[in-house]
Formats: C-alpha cells, structure tokens, sequence
C-alpha cells in the first residue's frame, strides 16, 4: 500500500512545487501540445505588441517633423503675401527673400536628418512593415515614399521667388533610364561645345552634378572618352566600356546598372532651354528624352500678379502634399493603437486558456496531498500494528 501511495506522491508535490499540472509528456501528451503551441502564440502577440509600440514612435517623429515643416511653409506663405504689400522697397523685399531661403534650408535640413534608431524617415524611401501578430503576415505598413523626396527643392519651395531675381517656373525632371545594352553612339565630334549643368544618377542612388566636358576634338573616340570619365567621376560602381571590345571608338557600351541623366541649372527662357538640352542630345549622340525637362528661370519676372499666383501655387500644392502624409501618418498611428488594444485582449485570454490547460488547481492538488497523507499515516499505522502481532504471540508463548 505504502510503495503505491510513492508515485501520487511524488506527482502532487511537483504539481505544487512547479506550478503547472503538466510537467512531462506522461502526464497529458495533448493538453502538453496544446499548451505550446498557446505560448508560441502568446510569445508572438507580446512581441508584436512591442512592434506596435516601435511603429508608432516612428509615426509620431515622422509626423512631428513634417508638422515643423509645415509651420516653416506657413510662415513662407505670410512672407509672399506680405512681399506684395505696396510700402516694400527692393531692399524690403530681398529681405523676404533672403528669410524664404533660411526657411528652405531648414526644410532641407529637416528632411535630411530626421530619423528613428538610424532609420531616415523624409528621405522619400521610407517603407516599412511592422509585424504586429503572432504569424507572418499579420503587418502594418508605414510608407512615406516619394520620389522627389522631402526637401525644399523636392516640394519645389526652392522656387518661390519675392524679390524679383530670378525665378524658376519649370520644374528639373528626369530623364529616361540607361540600361545595360544601350549603346550611346556618337556623332560625339558632330557639334563642338560644352556640356554644363548636367546631372546622373547611376544604380538609383541621388543626381549628383557632372563636370562641365568639352568637346573640343574632332576624334570621336576622344570625346567619348572624356564624356565617359565625367560620368565616371561621379560614382565608382559605374561601369561602362568603350568602342568594341574596348578598344578607343565613339561608342559607349553600359556593361552593369543603369545611369539617368537631367538638365539642371538656369535659363533666360524655356526656347533657351530647350535649345541647350537639344546642343547637349547634339554633343552626346544621345536622345533629347534621355536628359529630361532643363529648369528655367524668367528674367526679368512677368507681372508680380502671376508671379504671385504661382508662388502661392507651389506653397499651396506644398501643404497639401504634407498635410496628405500627416493624414496617413495620423490614420497609421491610430490603426496602431487599435490593434494593441485586440491583441491586448487576445493575449489575455488565450493565457487564461492555457492557465486552465497547464497551470495547477492549487486547491485540488492541496486536497489530493491531505488525502495521500491520511492514507500514508493511516497505512504506517496498520503496518504498525501488523508488525507488532508477531510480537503478541511470542509473549503467549512464554
């Protein structure tokens, strides 16, 4: 009886002692199952609780920086419309101007170093999932994709012009995208000139400004060559060859990536513009649609009216476009807290589920241990009083 009361025994004081009523396979092999595949889940949603949390603190710095911007604009706006009242001076109004530049550098500055634990948040690339659940797949995307980014000259503030000066009113856009394959074939020595104010971006990274290159040589192969180190000396991972099989030829061959050029820069008028993109498409050999739309400035300005008007017009587009990626920001942050709120709940009760599974009934087991130690003391008695029987008929005996 004593050597049967052992394995209860032992069984009920682990139950106690651990906590759980499983604590091996042997005692339920389905419930022990069960039980994991519970705390994976709970596991999964407590994380994704955290995943929530992180998401909307970058929501809430993302949108907390384009809210300073959007104070920045605002006070642009006021310094265009005050550019127009009828006491200001040239001097007054280069004041203006010199202010709405500080407010764009600022702008700039905003958008380039804003970030969260090293993630850039304004440099128009950010694109993020956020795994808020127990599976995969169960994500909350923040994006705040753009291609012209968030800069001043990326919301086009750059040109917004009060003082009379120059003033752009044709946005710089992109050409069409070089990929491996193309051949760029002169007539390279055809027109003899100098290419300024060209730009390349190569594998998709930012446009950085080319060198100004002279073609001056009737040597076709020459001129390719100098227009190919140009391109060269504005990134390292392009690779590009030159004539057949490399050798010296007025052919240029893009062996890996991909190169975009765009016309920067200024001109008196936007048949000024054209005419250099076609003197460019001309020296290169290559199409006037490759190099995009060049800005151009007007000089002197039209009537302050329409220049006005189109200043107004470019803030205006400006807020908007901010005010549409706060709406978004602000309409995430609040997904996020409503699905903090469900998985909250759903943690909770499926830990209750798994409490009922796993955990011990502290009350029944104490019950089970008083009556396994009534049945010890009430069998040692027995066995007791049985050991002492030989006992009694011995002293018979005598």
């Amino acid at each position: 009886m004593l050597s049967n009361l052992n394995t209860p025994f032992n069984q009920t004081f682990q139950r106690l002692a651990s906590g759980y009523q499983i604590n091996s396979a042997a005692d339920d092999a389905a419930g022990l199952q069960i039980s994991n595949r519970l705390t994976s889940q709970i596991n999964g949603i407590n994380q994704g609780i955290r995943n929530a949390n992180d998401g909307i603190s970058l929501s809430q710095i993302a949108e907390g920086a384009l809210d300073e911007m959007t104070t920045a604009i605002q006070r642009m706006r006021t310094l265009v419309i005050q550019s127009r009242s009828g006491i200001n001076s040239q001097q007054d109004r280069t004041a203006l101007q010199n202010e709405i530049r500080q407010i764009n550098k600022e702008i700039t500055r905003i958008a380039e170093t804003t970030s969260f634990a090293g993630i850039p948040l304004l440099d128009g690339r950010l694109n993020r999932d956020f795994l808020v659940g127990a599976n995969a797949g169960e994500n909350i995307n923040v994006n705040l994709e753009r291609d012209e980014g968030w800069t001043a000259e990326g919301l086009r503030l750059s040109e917004v012009v009060v003082d009379g000066s120059d003033g752009v009113n044709n946005p710089t856009q992109n050409g069409s995208p070089i990929t491996p394959g193309y051949v760029i074939q002169a007539p390279f020595p055809a027109v003899l000139g100098t290419i300024s104010g060209l730009e390349v971006r190569i594998n998709g990274n930012e446009f950085r400004p080319m060198p100004d290159v002279v073609f001056s040589s009737t040597d076709p192969g020459v001129n390719a060559f100098n227009f190919a180190v140009a391109m060269q000396s504005t990134d390292i991972s392009l690779v590009i060859a030159q004539g057949d099989n490399f050798s010296l030829g007025d052919q240029l061959f893009l062996l890996a990536g991909s190169i975009e050029f765009r016309i920067s820069g200024v001109a008196t008028d936007e048949a000024t513009a054209q005419a250099n993109r076609a003197l460019i498409s001309s020296l290169t050999g290559i199409p006037e649609s490759f190099f995009g739309e060049q800005a151009y400035n007007l000089f002197p300005p039209e009537d302050e009216d329409s220049i006005t008007q189109f200043n107004l017009k470019i803030i205006d587009e400006a807020l908007s476009t901010i005010d549409s990626a706060r709406a978004k920001l602000g309409a995430t942050q609040n997904r996020f807290q409503a699905t903090i709120r469900n998985l909250s709940n759903i943690s909770e009760n499926v830990s209750a589920a798994r409490s009922r599974i796993r955990d011990t009934d502290y009350a029944k087991e104490t019950a089970e241990l008083t009556r396994l130690q009534i049945l010890q003391q009430a069998s040692t008695t027995v066995l007791s009083q049985a050991n002492q029987r030989p006992q009694a008929a011995l002293a018979l005996l005598q």
